[in-house]
């Protein structure tokens, strides 16, 4: 069980990863940060490998692809993870629900900008504890101004 002093940690490892994303004036840049049951971690950013791909996406690809079995753990994402998904046919809330993660940290909720986003209460609905941290939110519209705040 993670305490606030290590969700703050990993939240702001996750928010630090989004100001890695190539900016995008068609989607926001995240950060994830996934916290396997037996310790290991995976993170993952928005647009890492692929133009369309999301944060929680790329970080949830890593495990799989060593093998983790993500029952039970802990993802951290600056961005509510999606609800709707244009590019793709499942949403990053739905593979949460999926690979049957215990719990989810994040620090914004999605403004509504381009979908209107249902992530916590999807992921709730599904029994997964949704913690939000918004004493960070500020670091995350800062990664984003070039959507949230864009110069006139």
């Amino acid at each position: 069980m993670m305490n606030k002093e290590q969700d703050i940690r990993l939240l702001r490892q996750a928010i630090e990863l989004g100001r890695r994303c190539t900016p995008s004036d068609g989607a926001y840049s995240v950060g994830a940060v996934v916290v396997n049951r037996d310790g290991s971690v995976f993170t993952g950013y928005s647009r890492e490998s692929g133009p369309s791909n999301h944060a929680e996406e790329e970080a949830i690809a890593k495990a799989v692809a060593a093998g983790a079995d993500l029952a039970g753990a802990t993802i951290y994402s600056s961005l509510e993870p999606c609800s709707i998904r244009r590019s793709k046919p499942r949403s990053c809330s739905q593979l949460i629900i999926e690979h049957r993660f215990a719990r989810v940290v994040f620090a914004m909720f999605e403004p509504l900008h381009f979908v209107d986003c249902h992530g916590a209460e999807m992921l709730r609905e599904a029994g997964i504890e949704v913690d939000v941290l918004e004493s960070l939110a500020p670091e995350v519209e800062q990664v984003n101004a070039h959507i949230l705040h864009p110069k006139e």
